[in-house]
């Protein structure tokens, strides 16, 4: 009997070329899945990885020349000390020099650690951008007293932060400040890219535009999601002086960023999971952006119908609840629903391209010709 996956969170290409597939579980263990069935653990973080309340290993993401250099970034929470039950992390690792698909376990280095005053809205997903430089969703700290956080510069709590990690093992600091980060010369912290933020659990590249696509989970009313447009800085998306398209639970003033897609709580609807803007062979959803509610599992489709017109519609249901996205080096979508990892699919637009339905040992790749419509 081969592994199987409990909680999967995320999963992510290394795009070295080999098609492996690495998924990160919450428990804490990172797990690699090579076609067409081999399901292994890459790396085992559940001695370090406390998962109280919405903790757990959130997000991975390799370097861009990890082909050459091997590193790779883990994204989890650990038991926090004093008043703060959780510690969000993020660590660097390397693959075993003997083996590519085991990760050295010894190798990790801390780049950036963050106290938090309560055990949700942890954000927690991290990708490298076209730029480079790695990216970092974190929530304003959770809890009703602490949405302040979202506009208060001198915290990272609510913001979307950019730095340039160390890829040499001989750095002697984490991390560098890349140029062009907006406060890096006032008054606000120099990692900060955008603020205003509730709880960026998902977030994502478009790889054909660059641009950074933030699902921002709301309060009672609105789920956003925030197109910046590739290399756009300083974009404050109103938290908690707005939620989504509508005012927020604080009375303020000033510029806000509107979102470019909301939809509402309406029929059990209560939390965004980001995904992907569609780049893969299915000719109907190319463009499209691909994302989900947690606590219905409904299936959304984003259309941008001119530039930076957004409309959402809703496709399908699964059961249970959806965790997370993923994308391949194929440009490819995959789905995390409950214990399972789902690919859209279609063989009429994709049989040349040589997607099919693959088997491994946590079940089938399931194939949603049937329910992905033929959009114009």
């Amino acid at each position: 009997m081969g592994l199987s996956l409990s909680s999967p969170l995320a999963v992510r290409s290394a795009f070295d070329g080999t098609g492996r597939l690495f998924i990160a579980e919450r428990n804490g263990a990172l797990l690699v899945h090579t076609p067409p069935s081999t399901l292994e653990v890459f790396l085992d973080l559940s001695a370090d990885v406390d998962s109280f309340f919405e903790g757990g290993l959130l997000g991975v993401a390799f370097h861009p020349s990890f082909a050459q250099n091997g590193y790779f970034y883990v994204s989890y929470t650990r038991s926090g000390s004093g008043s703060s039950p959780l510690t969000s992390v993020i660590e660097r690792y390397t693959v075993s020099s003997g083996d590519p698909d085991r990760a050295d376990p010894l190798s990790g280095v801390d780049i950036l650690t963050l106290a938090q005053p309560r055990g949700n809205h942890n954000g927690g997903d991290l990708h490298f951008g076209p730029d480079g430089f790695l990216y970092f969703g974190l929530g304003d700290g959770g809890g009703g007293d602490n949405v302040g956080n979202s506009q208060d510069l001198s915290t990272w709590h609510g913001k979307m932060l950019r730095i340039d990690p160390c890829d040499t093992p001989s750095c002697a600091v984490p991390y560098a400040i890349p140029s062009g980060n907006p406060y890096a010369a006032t008054a606000g912290l120099d990692e900060i890219w955008s603020s205003g933020l509730r709880n960026p659990y998902r977030f994502s590249f478009d790889r054909q535009t660059g641009d950074l696509i933030i699902a921002d989970v709301g309060q009672g009313s609105r789920e956003e999601v925030n197109v910046q447009s590739a290399g756009v800085a300083q974009q404050n998306y109103g938290w908690p002086c707005r939620e989504g398209d509508i005012s927020g639970v604080s009375s303020c003033s000033g510029s806000f960023s509107e979102p470019a897609m909301v939809y509402p709580h309406t029929s059990g609807n209560c939390s965004i999971t980001g995904g992907y803007r569609y780049r893969g062979c299915i000719q109907g959803l190319r463009g499209r952006y691909l994302f989900a509610d947690y606590c219905t599992a409904k299936i959304f489709i984003g259309t941008e119908s001119s530039s930076g017109n957004w409309t959402v519609q809703e496709e399908f249901d699964l059961s249970g609840n959806v965790l997370g996205f993923g994308e391949d080096e194929a440009g490819e979508v995959y789905v995390l629903q409950g214990q399972q990892m789902l690919r859209f699919e279609s063989p009429s637009d994709c049989v040349s391209a040589g997607i099919h339905g693959d088997d491994f040992e946590t079940g089938d790749f399931s194939n949603w010709s049937d329910v992905i419509p033929n959009l114009p």
